[in-house]
C-alpha cells in the first residue's frame, strides 16, 4: 500500500481540524469544515487511509505499548520464551506488575476512535449513493471494533463511544464502563454489518475487502467465545459460531496456503501471495522497519525456550516423547542440539536458528570464501539443510548466518557470554536458541534504522486455519474432514505427516496438561508453532485460562560445560570450573539457565492477571470508573 503511505503527512494535515483538539478551539466552525470535508467517496477514502497505520505490525492484540522488535511479537512473557536481559524476569510470574499512571493501551485506542467517529458521524449527510454510505460505514466499523476488540482483550470492558465527542459531552467523558458482554455483543454486532455491507473487493489491493473483515470474526470470535467459555461468563458460542462460519467461508475461498513459510516474513513484497489477505507495505528512506538490523545485532534479547523447542512434532507427526525419529531422551526429551533439531517440523527451521559451526580466520571475516568446515561432519548436517530448504526460493536463511555490516557468524549456539572465546558478540543468547523468524538478508543492516522493507502479515490464512480448527472442536464440530482442510493443510508446508484424528488418544502425547482433551491439545499445538513470534501466545494463554504454564523455570539448550571448555581451550584439558552458565542440575550436562525458578522463590501467576489494571490517572479523572479486580482501587486507595 505505497499511496497509503505516501499520503498519510497530507491527509493529517487537511483533516487537522477533525484531529487536533487545539485547532477546534481556535476554529469553533469545525461542523461546517467536517461538512465540507466529507462529501464524496473520494473525501472519505482519504481520510480513512490514516486508519491502516493502526493496524499494528504485532498481529495480536497485546503490540501497543511497543513497536514489532518488542517483548509481543517474539512471545516474550509468555511460555515460549523470556526477555534475555538481566533483571526482566516475566511480571506476572515474578508478581512485579505494578498499575500504570498512563498506557497507551488504554489511551490510544480512544485517539483512533475519535477520529474513526469523525468518518462515522459524517456519512449520512454526504452525497454518496447508499450502497457507498454502507461500503464507509463498513470501514469505519471494521476499524472501531478492532479498537474496542483491543480494549477488551487488555481491560475486559471499556467505555462505550458512539460518536466524536466534545468537550462538553461529560456524560460519556464520566461514565464507566460498558459490560463485558454488552460490549463484545457491539464489536461482533459491527463487523457482522461490515461483512454483509462492504464492497467485495474492498478500494482494491491490500484494502479492507469483505475477506478481512471475516478474518477479523474469525479472530475476535475464538478470542472472545474461548474467553467467555473459560472464564464462566457464558458458552461463548455466538462468538464461536461466528469464528467458525468466517472461517470456513475463507478456507472455501482460500484453501490452500503459499509454499514457502519463510516467505511469509520475510519478502519485500506480499502482493499476490496465496493466503495473504492483508499485510503492512514496508518502504525505504524511512518508511521501512527495523526489524533486519535488530535480529542481526546484539539486541535482540527475544528468547525461545527448550519447551517451546519440544512442541515442534517430529516429521512423521509424533511428539518428541513418542516419535522412533527423535534421537534424545524419550523420557525428558534431552538431547545434544544437533539431535534435537534432526527430522523436526520445518517450521522450527524458519522460526530458531540450526546448530552449525565453521571455521573462520577472524571474528569480523566478510569473506565467505575464507569459511571452511570443521573436522566434525556434523557441524555442517544443517548448513545443508537450509540450503535445501532455501533452493529455489527468496529465502536468504542460509548458513552460516550474517551479522552486522555482513560479518560470519561462526556458531550456533551463539551464547551471549563471551568468556568461551565464540567470536562476535552479535546476534547472541543466553539459553542458546536464537529466534530467526524475522532475519533475512534482503535488506542491508549496516545502516540507519527504519529502512528494512520487508512486508508483514496483518491477516494471513495460516491463522484463520487454526482458528478454525480450534473453533470447530469447541462447537463439537472437528473431524477428519476438517483437520484436513485446516492443520493438515498447514502440515503439507512443514513437512510434517497428515494428523489422524482417530489416532490421538490420551496417551499420544505423555506430556499434555490432563486436563484438556488429547485433541484439543494438539489443535493448540498447531496454532502454537504455526504462529509463533508472532504475538498470539500471551493472549491465547489468558482467553484459555491457563497462565499457570508460564509457572516454570524455562530453560535453553542442553550441553556438555566440557565441551564449551575445549571450544575455548582447544588442546587443553577442560576444566568445568571455569563455566559461568548456570545448569539445571548438577554435574557436566544439563539444560542452561537464566532466570531462576519463580516457584521456588515463592512468586507465580495470579488469577486477576488475566486482566491489566486501568491507568491510575483515568480512575482519578473519572469516578466512574472501577479498578479491576485484585489491583489497587486507586479511587478509594485501598485494594
Amino acid at each position: 500500500m505505497k499511496k497509503v503511505i505516501i499520503s498519510i503527512s497530507s491527509i493529517l494535515f487537511l483533516f487537522s481540524s477533525c484531529l487536533n483538539n487545539d485547532y477546534l478551539d481556535r476554529l469553533p466552525l469545525d461542523q461546517q469544515t467536517e461538512e465540507t470535508a466529507f462529501s464524496s467517496y473520494e473525501n472519505f477514502q482519504t481520510y480513512a487511509w490514516q486508519f491502516y497505520t493502526y493496524l499494528e505490525a504485532d498481529a495480536g492484540p497485546t503490540s501497543l505499548d511497543a513497536g514489532p522488535t518488542s517483548t509481543s511479537i517474539f512471545d516474550c512473557y509468555s511460555d515460549n520464551g523470556f526477555f534475555g536481559s538481566p533483571n526482566n524476569e516475566n511480571p506476572w510470574v515474578w508478581q512485579t506488575v505494578t498499575v500504570p499512571s498512563t498506557t497507551n493501551n488504554w489511551d490510544t485506542p480512544y485517539t483512533r476512535i475519535r477520529a474513526i467517529n469523525i468518518l462515522l458521524d459524517n456519512i449520512d449527510a454526504s452525497s454518496m449513493t447508499d450502497e457507498e454510505k454502507n461500503h464507509w460505514r463498513s470501514v469505519g466499523y471494521f476499524f472501531k471494533a478492532n479498537e474496542y476488540y483491543r480494549l477488551i482483550a487488555y481491560f475486559g470492558s471499556a467505555i462505550w463511544v458512539e460518536h466524536a465527542l466534545q468537550d462538553t459531552d461529560t456524560d460519556v467523558l464520566y461514565s464507566a464502563r460498558m459490560p463485558r458482554e454488552e460490549l463484545a455483543a457491539k464489536v461482533l454486532d459491527m463487523l457482522e454489518y461490515a461483512k454483509d455491507n462492504i464492497q467485495i473487493n474492498g478500494d482494491g489491493d491490500n484494502t479492507i475487502n469483505r475477506d478481512v473483515v471475516l478474518a477479523l470474526i474469525s479472530r475476535f470470535g475464538l478470542f472472545e467465545g474461548t474467553w467467555q467459555k473459560y472464564h464462566g461468563i457464558s458458552n461463548g458460542e455466538a462468538y464461536l459460531q461466528a469464528s467458525f462460519e468466517a472461517s470456513n467461508e475463507l478456507i472455501a475461498a482460500h484453501p490452500q496456503v503459499h509454499v514457502n513459510y519463510d516467505e511469509l516474513f520475510n519478502s519485500e513484497s506480499l502482493a499476490g501471495i496465496e493466503g495473504i489477505l492483508l499485510y503492512k507495505n514496508f518502504l525505504s528512506d524511512g518508511k521501512g522497519h527495523n526489524m533486519t538490523r535488530y535480529v542481526r545485532t546484539s539486541s535482540h534479547y527475544g528468547e525461545v525456550c527448550a519447551e517451546a523447542i519440544a512442541a515442534y512434532l517430529c516429521q512423521d507427526g509424533k511428539p518428541i516423547y513418542t516419535s522412533d525419529l527423535f534421537e534424545g531422551d524419550k523420557e525428558t526429551g534431552d538431547a545434544d542440539v544437533y539431535t534435537e533439531f534432526r527430522n523436526r517440523d520445518y517450521r522450527l527451521y524458519w522460526n530458531v536458528c540450526p546448530p552449525y559451526k565453521v571455521n573462520s580466520p577472524s571474528a569480523t571475516n566478510t569473506d565467505m570464501a575464507l569459511v571452511t568446515d570443521t573436522e566434525n561432519p556434523v557441524d555442517r548436517e544443517y548448513i545443508d539443510l537450509m540450503a535445501e530448504l532455501c533452493a529455489g526460493t527468496t529465502s536468504t536463511k542460509t548458513l552460516p548466518m550474517l551479522q552486522w555490516a555482513g560479518q560470519i557468524l561462526r556458531e550456533i549456539p551463539h551464547f551471549r557470554e563471551n568468556a568461551y572465546g565464540m567470536g562476535q558478540g552479535f546476534m547472541t543468547s543466553y539459553g542458546g536458541y536464537y529466534v530467526w523468524k524475522y532475519y533475512n538478508t534482503v535488506t542491508p543492516v549496516n545502516s540507519a534504522g527504519n529502512l528494512n522493507s520487508t512486508d508483514y502479515p496483518l491477516f494471513r490464512m495460516g491463522e484463520v486455519m487454526v482458528n478454525h480448527a480450534e473453533a470447530a472442536f469447541e462447537l463439537g464440530k472437528f473431524n477428519q474432514s476438517v483437520a484436513d482442510a485446516t492443520i493438515n493443510v498447514l502440515r503439507d508446508r512443514a513437512h510434517v505427516a497428515h494428523m489422524q484424528v482417530s489416532e490421538i488418544t490420551s496417551d499420544f502425547d505423555p506430556k499434555r496438561d490432563i486436563s484438556v482433551d488429547p485433541v484439543l491439545w494438539e489443535i493448540r499445538r498447531e496454532r502454537r508453532v504455526e504462529l509463533m513470534f508472532e504475538g498470539f501466545r500471551n493472549d491465547d494463554l489468558r482467553r484459555w485460562k491457563k497462565g499457570e504454564y508460564m509457572n516454570k523455570q524455562q530453560v535453553g539448550v542442553y550441553l556438555k560445560k566440557s565441551d564449551l571448555e575445549d571450544e575455548r581451550h582447544r588442546g587443553e584439558e577442560a576444566n568445568v570450573n571455569n563455566f559461568l552458565l548456570q545448569l539445571d542440575r548438577q554435574g557436566d550436562e544439563g539444560r542452561v539457565v537464566f532466570f531462576s525458578d519463580p516457584i521456588v522463590s515463592g512468586k507465580g501467576w495470579q488469577d486477576y492477571y488475566y486482566l491489566y489494571p486501568l491507568p491510575s490517572n483515568e480512575l482519578l479523572l473519572n469516578k466512574n470508573l472501577e479498578q479491576n479486580p485484585g489491583y489497587p482501587a486507586t479511587n478509594t486507595g485501598s485494594n
